[in-house]
């Protein structure tokens, strides 16, 4: 092996690992200081803050778009948890997509009489990406949030999304997802909430730059004339809308009052949601390469750091493992000549 190769897997391998460590450990302490900066600096100018407080009278109108594909079993609770939402009767509302459920979840539906809630119904199963973008022509509110069926809102999760609306840039609020463990559940994912608590501040610290590159689907909200038909393949329909909306040059923030709450799914689940998961981040990719743009500035700093480099640590693993090993054949070989 010649000596520019051997320069070539160090450099392989030094790259690598300097890309993990830079995304997991260098970039949070970068962002925290950076986002200390900004809001120093806002401080100093006496800058508008965001998040004002919002009178009754400019509430704006919201629809939550909720997907319920055979959630018998939690459709009861979450009509439950969104009739008790503190926000005025009159200026929110529910629509609620049933996609080709042969649970009982059509039938929960029908029986709903609060006229704030409609109900879209389709016998065959379409996927979710093409039933949202059918429930998006029948929006009424200026602002929309999406739930998952299984994300139990807090009473003012809804107030503290549209406040962070008030400035016209704003296009994106994400909201904080609490993830909560079944004490009799042993087979829980008890490590995703310390990961999520770890999530959340690199949220915040992001919001401070108004680039907040990772939505969940849980809980947050678009302006309605902000949103873009999905196409019908994607994967992760919440992070590819977000992308779109962050493209056109709008911030998006994390509202980390806004709260709601999910149950932890045991560690079958969980594998099977990060395979997805993995599977539609690559997928945004293609869907949104703008996304990576330079002049999109701290969007795509933020990307970069935060999404594509964990994206490609699996990439980064095998470029360091294959590296480390030619490199110690090399040296096995050099020492027995």
């Amino acid at each position: 092996m010649t000596v520019l190769a051997g320069v070539i897997l160090r450099l392989i391998f030094w790259s690598s690992f300097g890309a993990m460590v830079y995304t997991y450990f260098l970039y949070p302490l970068l962002l925290m200081l950076l986002s200390y900066l900004v809001s120093w600096q806002r401080k100093r100018k006496n800058s508008a803050r965001l998040d004002w407080p919002v009178t009754e009278q400019v509430l704006p109108r919201v629809t939550m778009v909720i997907s319920a594909y055979n959630e018998q079993a939690i459709l009861p609770e979450k009509i439950a948890n969104c009739r008790e939402l503190d926000y005025p009767g009159d200026k929110i509302s529910f629509l609620i997509g049933s996609d080709g459920s042969n649970d009982g979840t059509f039938g929960i539906l029908q029986k709903i009489t609060d006229p704030r809630f409609r109900v879209l119904h389709s016998r065959m199963r379409r996927g979710k990406v093409q039933m949202l973008n059918h429930m998006m022509k029948l929006v009424t509110g200026d602002i929309v949030v999406f739930s998952d069926a299984n994300t139990m809102y807090r009473p003012d999760a809804v107030r503290e999304l549209v406040k962070l609306f008030q400035a016209k840039k704003v296009g994106v609020v994400i909201g904080k997802l609490e993830l909560s463990v079944p004490d009799d559940d042993v087979d829980a994912c008890r490590t995703e909430s310390l990961y999520w608590r770890y999530e959340n501040r690199i949220k915040q610290w992001e919001s401070a730059l108004g680039a907040v590159p990772t939505i969940n689907g849980g809980i947050f909200a678009i302006r309605r004339e902000l949103f873009q038909e999905l196409p019908p393949t994607t994967v992760t329909e919440d992070q590819v809308l977000g992308m779109k909306i962050m493209t056109g040059g709008y911030r998006c923030l994390f509202a980390k009052e806004a709260r709601a709450c999910e149950t932890v799914s045991s560690w079958k689940g969980e594998l099977q949601r990060r395979i997805r998961i993995s599977a539609g981040n690559f997928q945004s990719l293609f869907l949104v390469p703008a996304i990576l743009h330079p002049r999109l500035g701290w969007v795509s700093f933020a990307f970069i750091s935060h999404k594509l480099l964990r994206w490609l640590t699996p990439l980064l693993l095998v470029g360091m493992l294959s590296a480390r090993i030619v490199l110690c054949l090399r040296f096995i070989r050099s020492d027995a000549a």
